[in-house]
Formats: structure tokens, C-alpha cells, sequence
């Protein structure tokens, strides 16, 4: 994951402590929200509390939380297991517990709606996904969470975010701005295979973030059809709606989801590739196999074995 080697950032470290403090009662750490609102500074960069401890955050205006090693993340009632490279971007209103696993460092970005002025969003306006997720008017428990595990030029892009992020000189507003800026972008970019939909709440005010998280909740029966009716819209209707703003057709993107949910499922659980292809909505178990291979390049069994093995060696590719 794209962190930055902590003796790198004496003046993150630093920050970081002020704005934890320890309930030894609970056994957890709580975020110091009002101390970095209250303050002058109009962005942060926070390194959580190392150890096995569960951190308890509040999102600012927008908060961006990168996972530079195993942990977990619970979000009212859903629980998300990450990897090293794994991102998620936060609304203001939503609360959120990590837990690192195995001494992983984890950062935390704070934004003020104030650093983002109408230069800025001009900038995403045609990143619709990014765009519409910081126009959100109604903010509570929205988040996006991005398995960027395997894509690692948005890990170069994350570190030199954080690297500006972590300064404070007299450019720094502007640098942080267009870090931001070109962050954002690239992960919109690469939004329709790295957006984890099942596990994001996708914006219940964004219509084609909501037939996504439908599609995405019932990914084993929805069909195009049924879908459509959902939704009250024509088939043929939906059919040529659903192309144009998700960029593929129904059934693409259906296939897409599955094979998402099933290389997830192989990297975190101990199931079956078996259980799995019956799982996600594969019934031809040799189907599954080249679907998977098609799509990744590797059977589901040898991606299990190779991704077992990178994800130890991601942010060591990183440093080199």
C-alpha cells in the first residue's frame, strides 16, 4: 500500500497523538474530531494508533483512510475486511471503527469543506462518481471503499497525497489541492473494477449508485428485467439508461460484480472455489474457471496462492 515509512513524517506522528486518546476500560482509541474542526489547519494526515487496538473515527467534511496493511472496518453494522492498498473515501456524518491487524499502518486524510472551492469541483465535474459523491447533501453513514490492491500506479498517486499532505509550507493549500485533484481523479477512473459496490453504500441520493447497490445485493437472482421493474422503468428503457451511465450493458456488468465478489471471497475466506462459484451465482463450475481466468489471468485456485503471496510484498514494492 502506498504509506509512507513513519520516520518519513515526524510532524504527522506528532499530530497523530494529540488527536487520540486511550479508554483503558474499553481497550480502544477515540479520534479527537473537535480538535482538528476548532483548528486553523484546513487538512490532516493521521497515522492511527499502531497495535491490535480498535480505533474509533469521525469523517470530517471528506476523509480518505488508507490501508497500508491488514485490517478490519466496521461501519454501523457492516464489517469490511482490508488489504494493503485498500481505500475508502468518507462523507461528513459517518462514523467508523478500524482495527489494524499485525502492526499495519494505517493513515487517515481529513478534509474542511473550505479547501474545496469551486475551482476544485469544477476539476471532477466530469468524474461523475467523485463528483456526485462530494455534492452529497445528505451525508450520513456515505462512504466508498476501493479495493486497489492490485493496481498499484493509484498507490504512487496515494503516496504523493499523502506526502503533500504532510506538509506544512506556504504552498501547501495549493499542493494539497491539486493532489487531490488528480487522486480523485484516477480513482474514478478506475471506479467500474475497483469500486467494491456490495461493501460501499453508493449514494442513495445518486440513481445509478442505487441500481448498483441493488444489482450488487442481489447478485445471484436480479436479471435485467427484474431490475428494471424495481425500479419502475421500461425494460428496454433501463436497458439503454443503465449503458450510457454505467458505461456497460446489464449483463457486463452483472458478470463483473460476481467475479469481484468471488475474488474477494478467495483472498479473505478459507471457502471452496467450489462454494464459491455456487455462491456467486455460478452454476458450471467450468464456466466460473474461465470467466475468472478471463478476467484475471489466473485460475481462481493460483490467484488465491499468488495474491496470498503479494500481499506481504506490496509496500515493499512501493519503497523500492
Amino acid at each position: 500500500m502506498s504509506t509512507i515509512p513513519s520516520r518519513q513524517l515526524p510532524n504527522v506522528l506528532a499530530a497523530s497523538k494529540q488527536q487520540f486518546c486511550f479508554d483503558p476500560v474499553s481497550g480502544s482509541f477515540s479520534q479527537d474530531k473537535l480538535l482538528f474542526e476548532q483548528s486553523d489547519a484546513l487538512f490532516a494526515l493521521l497515522l492511527l494508533p499502531a497495535g491490535d487496538n480498535p480505533v474509533h473515527c469521525s469523517s470530517s467534511h471528506v476523509s480518505i483512510l488508507f490501508c497500508g496493511g491488514p485490517a478490519t472496518v466496521l461501519i454501523g453494522q457492516q464489517k469490511t475486511t482490508c488489504f494493503a492498498g485498500n481505500i475508502f473515501l468518507f462523507r461528513s456524518q459517518c462514523n467508523f471503527v478500524v482495527e489494524p491487524k499485525d502492526g499495519a499502518e494505517i493513515y487517515l486524510a481529513l478534509y474542511k469543506k473550505e479547501l474545496f472551492d469551486s475551482l476544485f469541483i469544477s476539476m471532477l465535474a466530469d468524474c461523475h462518481l467523485i463528483y456526485s459523491f462530494f455534492g452529497l447533501s445528505n451525508c450520513k453513514d456515505e462512504f466508498l471503499y476501493f479495493d486497489c490492491s492490485r493496481e498499484m500506479p493509484i498507490q504512487q498517486f496515494a503516496k504523493a497525497l499523502q506526502l503533500e499532505l504532510s506538509n506544512t509550507d506556504d504552498l501547501s493549500v495549493k499542493t494539497v489541492r491539486c493532489s487531490t485533484v488528480l487522486f480523485m481523479t484516477n480513482l474514478n477512473r478506475i471506479h467500474r473494477t475497483h469500486l467494491v459496490i456490495n461493501e460501499s453504500s453508493m449514494m442513495k441520493d445518486y440513481l445509478i449508485g442505487d441500481i448498483l447497490k441493488y444489482m450488487s445485493d442481489h447478485f445471484t437472482t436480479a436479471t435485467l428485467a427484474s431490475t428494471a421493474a424495481h425500479f419502475n422503468y421500461h425494460p428496454a428503457y433501463f436497458s439503454a439508461m443503465f449503458q450510457k451511465k454505467a458505461l456497460c450493458n446489464f449483463t457486463t456488468k452483472m458478470q463483473e460484480m460476481r467475479l469481484e465478489q468471488a475474488r474477494r471471497l478467495l483472498v479473505s475466506t478459507e471457502l471452496s472455489v467450489q462454494n464459491i462459484s455456487e455462491s456467486t451465482g455460478f452454476h458450471d463450475k467450468s464456466y466460473f474457471y474461465r470467466c475468472f481466468k478471463a478476467t484475471y489471468g489466473l485460475t481462481p485456485g493460483a490467484y488465491r496462492r499468488k495474491y496470498a503471496d503479494e500481499k506481504n510484498i506490496l509496500t515493499e514494492k512501493l519503497d523500492i
